[in-house]
């Protein structure tokens, strides 16, 4: 599968010598550093109720005008699960709280190719006032057996999977 790593990383950081790429890895044939090309995570947050689950409609690329699952990249110093708290409050300006780590999936990140690892969370509303924000246009609330075809990456099915079994366990 071609990345956005594999595409664009061609010289070596420490003695600007060109990479051999290799798979999953891309070393220096002169000083021997090897650049992995490893995803970049990122949170997904399952907002649930009443067999429903909260879309956003994307604002920005990739996929733009798409729904998706409220979310986004790890910064640099925090937890998966404070990247999900903050992304939830950034998005839908809700105050969430983990409920169960439902597990991860990887992906690529639309057409920019950056391979990602996404870590999904079901959540629970425990304050603040829904409203679209950020990254995300709209809002909406949709049964989990209609669920739209215009979805923003392939892991939003697999997330949605993963919230069904969640909550078939309950």
């Amino acid at each position: 599968m071609e990345t956005y790593q594999s595409r664009n990383i061609i010289y070596c950081p420490k003695c600007r010598t060109k990479l051999a790429h290799d798979g999953n890895a891309a070393t220096c044939p002169n000083c021997s550093f090897t650049y992995y090309l490893n995803p970049a995570p990122c949170t997904v947050v399952l907002i649930h109720q009443n067999n429903q689950v909260l879309l956003g409609k994307r604002a920005i690329e990739p996929s733009l005008g798409t729904w998706d699952l409220p979310g986004g990249f790890i910064e640099v110093d925090e937890t998966a699960e404070q990247g999900a708290i903050r992304e939830a409050k950034e998005e839908t300006s809700l105050d969430v709280k983990i409920n169960k780590y439902l597990g991860s999936a990887p992906d690529i990140y639309g057409d920019t190719l950056v391979p990602t690892l996404v870590f999904v969370y079901a959540v629970e509303v425990v304050g603040g006032e829904i409203k679209a924000q950020d990254d995300i246009s709209e809002l909406k609330w949709f049964n989990l057996d209609q669920i739209p075809q215009t979805l923003a990456f392939p892991t939003v099915n697999t997330c949605l999977d993963m919230l069904r079994a969640y909550l078939r366990e309950e």
